[in-house]
């Protein structure tokens, strides 16, 4: 028989053992969870420095992961909006260097020196107070509206256009994704109204240079000058935003990433993606807004154009659906419908 002091010992022991067994696995798990959360670290930092810091080529990854629509129809359509993008490209890039325009440039709060040029009327529409500045897309510049410049000049308006931060001439290390550059168009609006205080103004964005617009228009300091906005195949959110390109690029869900993302964004770039939503400032938006999206987008979903329309507070609103019409491509996919559209809605206001 075992005596009470050998069994009091053999307890004793198969209890060590079992205290000792539970430490090791909680070191375990804590060795396991704290790899997983330098691993999700790691990785919201690369999917932020590939997402929005500048120069980092997320386009092209961007790019070859849309879809590639088989069909004899979209092709020829396709092939005809390239075909004459290209010759307005080219005229236009010849009218950028006969007009020499002067290059202008603000301070951001947070210490950024931004350039724009400014495309003044001449001769007969030298003193008249219509504007428009044009606010292009994520990781390109002013050269890439240039066509839609000439367009609004020969209609006889001052034109600016931009370099959004961390974009072409524009000082910045991280793209502000429209959030941040929210606040950039005012100083770009008041550079206008300091120099004329009776301007008309028509905001016109593209892709984020339309959620930017977008995210103004819920501005409570908006100044009255600006009478219109025009977007052009702008996306709801950033968060939906990335959150697309997360599942189209790398096949991922939103968790945990997106949430680490969130975070990390704001730590490098001062701003939380889930802040910005367009759809949360459209719906304090009072100006008049005309929404255009080419219904074979898929690098800003079509289906965001409804989201943002329904979205939008202000009942002076229209809708423009141009058909075969790719990311950013609707004014070269149906050139005479588009602008039709654009100075009859203009015209409503200005």
């Amino acid at each position: 028989m075992i005596s009470l002091l050998q069994y009091t010992k053999r307890t004793e022991n198969v209890e060590s053992y079992e205290k000792e067994k539970v430490k090791i696995m909680g070191i375990v798990i804590l060795v396991i969870v704290l790899a997983g959360l330098l691993i999700l670290i790691g990785a919201a930092n690369y999917m932020v420095d590939f997402s929005i810091k500048r120069g980092s080529g997320a386009s092209s990854a961007i790019d070859d992961s849309l879809v590639e629509y088989d069909s004899p129809e979209q092709e020829q359509i396709e092939t005809a909006a390239n075909a004459y993008k290209k010759q307005v490209r080219a005229e236009a890039d010849q009218w950028v260097e006969q007009m020499n325009p002067e290059v202008l440039s603000v301070t951001t709060e947070d210490g950024l020196k931004l350039q724009a040029r400014f495309f003044q009327q001449k001769g007969q529409n030298a003193d008249n107070h219509l504007y428009s500045i044009l606010v292009h897309g994520y990781g390109s510049s002013f050269d890439y509206v240039e066509d839609y410049a000439k367009a609004y000049y020969e209609k006889g308006y001052h034109v600016l256009t931009p370099d959004m931060r961390a974009m072409g001439g524009s000082e910045g290390t991280y793209i502000g994704m429209g959030w941040l550059d929210r606040m950039d168009m005012l100083l770009w609006i008041k550079t206008i109204t300091d120099r004329d205080p009776d301007a008309e103004i028509v905001m016109h964005g593209f892709s984020m240079g339309a959620a930017t617009i977008m995210m103004l228009s819920g501005e409570e300091q908006l100044p009255e000058q600006v009478k219109v906005f025009v977007e052009d195949c702008g996306y709801s959110s950033d968060w939906a935003e990335l959150s697309d390109k997360l599942h189209k690029i790398y096949h991922l869900p939103d968790f945990p990433l997106m949430y680490a993302v969130n975070v990390m964004t704001k730590l490098k770039a001062g701003y939380y993606v889930s802040e910005a939503s367009c759809i949360k400032q459209l719906a304090k938006n009072e100006t008049p807004m005309l929404f255009i999206h080419g219904d074979m987008d898929d690098y800003n979903p079509y289906y965001m154009l409804d989201e943002v329309y329904e979205a939008n507070a202000c009942q002076e609103k229209e809708k423009l659906v141009v058909h075969g019409a790719r990311h950013v491509m609707s004014a070269y996919t149906e050139p005479e419908t588009y602008w039709n559209t654009v100075w009859k809605f203009i015209e409503k206001y200005i």
